[in-house]
């Protein structure tokens, strides 16, 4: 059994889920006794019922993208995640809801158990930095194909309603454990004990939580740059932004982990990809 579980309340995309993606990469590389698991919260049923006035989002279908997307891109100087505004038009009459993205999630772990997880990443990845309309089936199945997914299964999830009934079954997890907003976590120590953490948290947050739940027993291992660890991230998650990179490794700041980027792309090994006001690094070759 793990040391300890982090579920993960999430929506696919939601911008502060978007932002905690680097404190992962930092969990994953320093606490290997940590797993990470997701429930579909369902961030939007009807974007013409949807209102988020704190953040200026109350426009229905007709004005919303345009109030999301300026909403991300505040947003960015905190997480620092690439966030393409460009093309933006995930909401219309036609794609009015975040639930399709979660039912896709849950047929990719019926399809393929192993890859959903990277599955969730790409459908994240191609919102925010493709501007792609991720709640469109043809998307959907795009992305699967890239990802790997058994397209036969995925497809028979989404067509036979085992998908939607996963999903639904996440939504009243989501309900019985209060959730009221996203990203929220539960995290589990192996002894049963536990606690939640509301909204978006950086890696010292979850380091003092993992030391109260197992009694000060979990300390991070240090992790200095390693071309095999990133590549193991690569082939976990895909393309990954440099903030993701600066988080994973032990770099004095973000100029030395821009310059370590730079010295394994200068030796042909890797290649980036500028997106919004950072950019994506990934194998060199890869399409």
């Amino acid at each position: 059994m793990k040391d300890m579980i982090i579920t993960n309340f999430t929506d696919p995309v939601c911008v502060w889920c978007w932002a905690m993606e680097p404190v992962f990469r930092g969990i994953e590389t320093r606490y290997p006794g940590v797993e990470i698991r997701y429930v579909m919260g369902g961030l939007v049923r009807d974007i013409d019922d949807f209102a988020d006035p704190g953040n200026g989002i109350d426009a229905g279908s007709d004005g919303a993208n345009r109030q999301i997307v300026s909403h991300w891109l505040e947003t960015y100087d905190t997480h620092r995640m690439p966030i393409r505004a460009e093309g933006f038009h995930l909401f219309s009459r036609e794609s009015p809801s975040t639930y399709p993205q979660n039912i896709a999630y849950k047929a990719a772990q019926i399809a393929s158990p192993a890859l959903a997880d990277r599955y969730l990443r790409q459908l994240r990845a191609a919102t925010f930095t493709r501007a792609l309309v991720t709640s469109r089936r043809d998307v959907q199945v795009a992305l699967a194909r890239e990802t790997g997914l058994d397209i036969a299964a995925f497809e028979q999830a989404l067509d036979d309603g085992s998908a939607r009934r996963a999903f639904q079954t996440d939504l009243g997890l989501t309900q019985a454990v209060g959730v009221s907003s996203f990203p929220t976590f539960r995290v589990k120590s192996a002894q049963a004990r536990q606690m939640v953490m509301r909204g978006y948290n950086r890696l010292p947050d979850f380091e003092r939580v993992f030391a109260e739940l197992s009694g000060g027993t979990m300390t991070p291992l240090a992790s200095p740059p390693d071309e095999d660890v990133l590549r193991w991230l690569y082939d976990t998650h895909g393309a990954l932004t440099m903030e993701e990179i600066y988080r994973a490794f032990d770099f004095e700041g973000r100029t030395e982990a821009e310059r370590w980027v730079d010295s394994l792309i200068a030796q042909g090994r890797w290649a980036k990809q500028p997106v919004g006001q950072s950019a994506m690094v990934q194998p060199a070759g890869t399409p």
